[in-house]
């Protein structure tokens, strides 16, 4: 017969596991990536969705009886090779409350090498205080890829040991072609920045050139009879686009003058939001119902 002491211990673990379980199977997690594919060293986005169905607020945070998070991700390359993180994730409390949903975003990259070329298959777990128990959401893929380079410059004085390289690649997928711009630090070898620029006709290369500054400008064709300007700091700061439509019997290019600023020329400014808003008001007019005078 088992001592008084050892039953009440007993009788308080099933306790506690069956209210871990309890909450366990009344929270639903989901996880979904921002792309299906993505440029190598660009962020991957992983989004984790919690909705509670427990009846109560949930209150989700880290043990403090254990190192490990409340929120984990299992990532695992095309071999079936599972990823050790490179950086630690801390994650804060979050309040669910109830009947109700919260995603939390969280770059990947800078936590996992997702840079190289590949398919990867991820999952999150999330981990419940005070031995509730932990699950795992559905399986996300993704794949990254190099890109096909079209240009590449670099910059700045290797005395100084700064000199940086802008590449730009061209990323094509079932639906679309995308320009994404990266900068390395050539010293070191490591991607500073990595992002997208905008969708891009590949029936046209982009054209590229660096001013006084070392600014990075480049031009493409962004839609028909659109072109996109836009400017890369040396800091991978992006300075923004500015768009173009051809001017008669000219189509636009990048000039450097002779101080070496570089200019667009051949072009005529086109704000694509005034366009769109100019067409939507032009389709509602057409829509209003003709009047008829007797």
């Amino acid at each position: 017969m088992l001592p008084t002491s050892r039953i009440r211990l007993l009788t308080f673990a099933l306790v506690a596991l069956s209210a871990g379980e309890s909450v366990e199977a009344q929270i639903k997690a989901s996880l979904s990536m921002s792309e299906k594919e993505y440029i190598a060293h660009e962020p991957v986005v992983a989004t984790v969705t919690l909705t509670n169905n427990a009846g109560r607020d949930l209150l989700i945070h880290t043990d403090d009886r254990t190192t490990l998070n409340w929120l984990d991700f299992e990532i695992k390359n095309s071999r079936g090779t599972a990823l050790s993180p490179l950086a630690a994730m801390n994650f804060g409390a979050v309040t669910i409350p109830a009947g109700r949903s919260i995603t939390k975003r969280v770059d990947l990259t800078g936590a996992f090498r997702v840079t190289e070329p590949g398919r990867f298959r991820c999952k999150a777990v999330v981990r419940l205080p005070g031995g509730g128990g932990q699950f795992v959401t559905n399986t996300a893929y993704f794949n990254v890829t190099r890109g096909r380079q079209v240009y590449s410059q670099r910059v700045g004085d290797p005395a100084g040991g700064n000199v940086r390289e802008y590449r730009l690649s061209i990323h094509n997928t079932s639906r679309k072609s995308s320009l994404y711009v990266h900068l390395i630090d050539i010293r070191t070898g490591r991607t500073m920045q990595a992002f997208r620029m905008g969708d891009v006709i590949n029936s046209k290369t982009p054209k590229a050139t660096v001013d006084r500054g070392s600014n990075l400008h480049v031009l493409f064709l962004s839609a028909p009879n659109i072109y996109a300007h836009g400017t890369v700091t040396p800091a991978g700061k992006y300075l923004g686009t500015k768009y173009y439509n051809p001017a008669p019997g000219r189509k636009p290019a990048l000039a450097t003058f002779t101080n070496g600023e570089v200019v667009v020329s051949g072009g005529i400014s086109y704000d694509p939001q005034a366009a769109a808003q100019s067409r939507a008001r032009l389709r509602t007019l057409s829509e209003r119902p003709r009047m008829t005078y007797r």
